[in-house]
């Protein structure tokens, strides 16, 4: 039996955004375009502020939305623009899901998690934008 990779994991969790989005009457077609439509998505999640967690719960849920579009927009990156997904050991004996592109690491589910309780403005569609920028000026 084959072994699960993170890439795997990450490539499901992009298929669960397809399919919540679908559900809503979005599609999603992996285009760095379609990222607006996943900040559309995040805005209906969080509405006009910013998710405050008020128990594990909770905290398990925004998590687990946060792996599902992070896992989406790292896919978009990845068909854009290229990488590949990566577990990063943390002291504590966890892991974070990293995607390197071009010599650039990220944190997509981290990026997401963000938007839903810290940060009303930070959308995913800029960080595409700004990721494309950041390999540009690395190609000159």
């Amino acid at each position: 039996m084959a072994e699960i990779t993170i890439s795997d994991v990450m490539k499901a969790y992009a298929q669960d955004a397809e399919r919540l989005a679908s559900e809503q009457g979005i599609s999603l077609d992996y285009t760095e375009e379609s990222l607006e439509r996943v900040d559309l998505l995040l805005h209906k999640i969080a509405g006009d502020t910013v998710r405050t967690p008020r128990t594990p719960e909770e905290a398990s849920q925004l998590w687990a939305l946060a792996k599902i579009y992070g896992g989406y927009l790292g896919e978009v990156v990845i068909r854009n623009m290229g990488g590949a997904w990566e577990l990063q050991d943390n002291p504590d004996g966890s892991a974070r899901v990293v995607l390197r592109c071009e010599g650039v690491r990220m944190f997509p589910p981290d990026k997401v998690y963000n938007r839903l309780t810290e940060n009303l403005f930070s959308n995913v569609s800029g960080y595409c934008r700004a990721l494309r920028a950041i390999i540009n000026l690395q190609r000159q």
